[in-house]
Order: structure tokens, then C-alpha cells, then sequence
């Protein structure tokens, strides 16, 4: 049997809070994951899995990753 990954939901308002007190750092950084991914069908929360191919990563909506994006 496959083991569920644990995945934890955060509303896009709790990131932008997230991102307001760390102006300089990265999503990434913010969410302390390894890579965030774009999502087109995801349209009010943040997904973090703390378990992909060893890695936690999150999955965000895509505009919302356009908007913080670095670089």
C-alpha cells in the first residue's frame, strides 16, 4: 500500500501574511519548501506536501506564484 503524504491547506491571505513579514525572501523560502509548483485548477489555497520524492513542496495557484515570483 501506498503511504498518504501529508498535505496541509493554507488560505492565499495567510501566505500574503507570510509574505508581508519577509518582503525578501521567496516563496519558497517563506512556505520552507524545496520548489513551489503552478497549479491552474488551484484558486484560494496554498498545498504543502511534506513528502514528494523525499522533498516538501508546495503547490499554489498560478497567478499567485507569478505575483511573488523572484528574479
Amino acid at each position: 500500500m501506498f503511504e498518504e503524504a501529508s498535505v496541509k491547506r493554507l488560505p492565499l491571505a495567510t501566505v500574503d501574511d507570510l509574505m508581508r513579514r519577509e518582503p525578501g525572501a521567496s516563496l519558497e523560502a517563506a512556505l520552507d519548501v524545496f520548489e513551489v509548483f503552478a497549479s491552474g485548477s488551484l484558486t484560494d489555497e496554498v498545498y504543502i506536501l511534506d513528502d514528494v520524492a523525499g522533498k516538501r513542496i508546495a503547490i499554489a495557484p498560478g497567478a499567485f506564484k507569478e505575483k511573488y515570483r523572484r528574479g
